[in-house]
Order: C-alpha cells, then sequence, then structure tokens
C-alpha cells in the first residue's frame, strides 16, 4: 500500500512537470517577446499628442490637461496604458502594436475613461501617438 501511494505521488509530479514544459512557446522562425519595450516619447511624438489630442481645435479626441503639460506628462499617460491591467494588446499589420486600457477614472475631456497608446513595435516603444477613447478597451469607457 505504501509503495502505491508513493507511485502515486510520484506520478502526479511527473504529470504537473510535463505539463507546464509543454507550454505553448515559439513555433519555429517565430520570436517571442517576453515584455515590451518600455514607453519612449520623443519630441515629434509630444508634438504630434499635443497638436491633435491637447489643442481642441484639432477635432479629435482630448487627453487631460495633466497629460498634456510636456513629454514627462505624455510619457506618464503611456505608462499607465502600457501597463494597465484591464488592458488589450494587438499586433497591427504594420507590426505597431496597438494597446486599449480601461482605467476607470476619466483621462479624457469628454469623460472618456479609457485609453489608446500605439509603439512602433514590441522591441522599440517609440511613441506613435495616444489619446483618450470611449471603445476599444475592455469594459465600459464612459
Amino acid at each position: 500500500m505504501k509503495n502505491t501511494s508513493q507511485l502515486a505521488i510520484l506520478c502526479a509530479i511527473s504529470m504537473a512537470v510535463l505539463t507546464g514544459c509543454q507550454s505553448g512557446g515559439p513555433k519555429a522562425g517565430e520570436a517571442r517577446v517576453a515584455v515590451d519595450a518600455p514607453c519612449v516619447v520623443t519630441a515629434t511624438a509630444y508634438q504630434h499628442i499635443f497638436a491633435r489630442h491637447c489643442t481642441a481645435t484639432s477635432g479629435a479626441s482630448q487627453l487631460l490637461p495633466q497629460y498634456c503639460t510636456n513629454a514627462a506628462a505624455a510619457q506618464n499617460f503611456c505608462h499607465m496604458v502600457q501597463t494597465a491591467p484591464n488592458q488589450t494588446r494587438t499586433l497591427q499589420p504594420d507590426n505597431r502594436i496597438r494597446y486599449d486600457a480601461n482605467f476607470n477614472q476619466v483621462v479624457g475631456t469628454a469623460g472618456e475613461k479609457c485609453g489608446r497608446l500605439i509603439v512602433e513595435s514590441a522591441t522599440d516603444g517609440t511613441v506613435v501617438t495616444e489619446f483618450p477613447e470611449f471603445n476599444g478597451a475592455p469594459g465600459n469607457c464612459s
């Protein structure tokens, strides 16, 4: 009886190890990035964000002023989107990465509670743009 119990325990441990070793790793020729590169808001990106999403006359969705004061403020918003727990991440056809995050707090002047971020690639965190949104992120964005 003792040998049967030990054998059962050994089998259970072996199955657990084997199951863990069979995770869906990258396929041949496919690269996988464990963690995307952190955000980098360049002067060019900040100028775009400010002109488009911090200036009401642009007609585009507008960020709250605290995300528009300078490149560091835009960097803060980028980091919030990229690290939000309630977020989706999409690889776009041009290999850019799109993040949509729901903060459950207002980040846009029209009451948007979600934000979108586009970066160049998983290995290059250079920001293309960022802005508040009402849809695209998980949950209710308004």
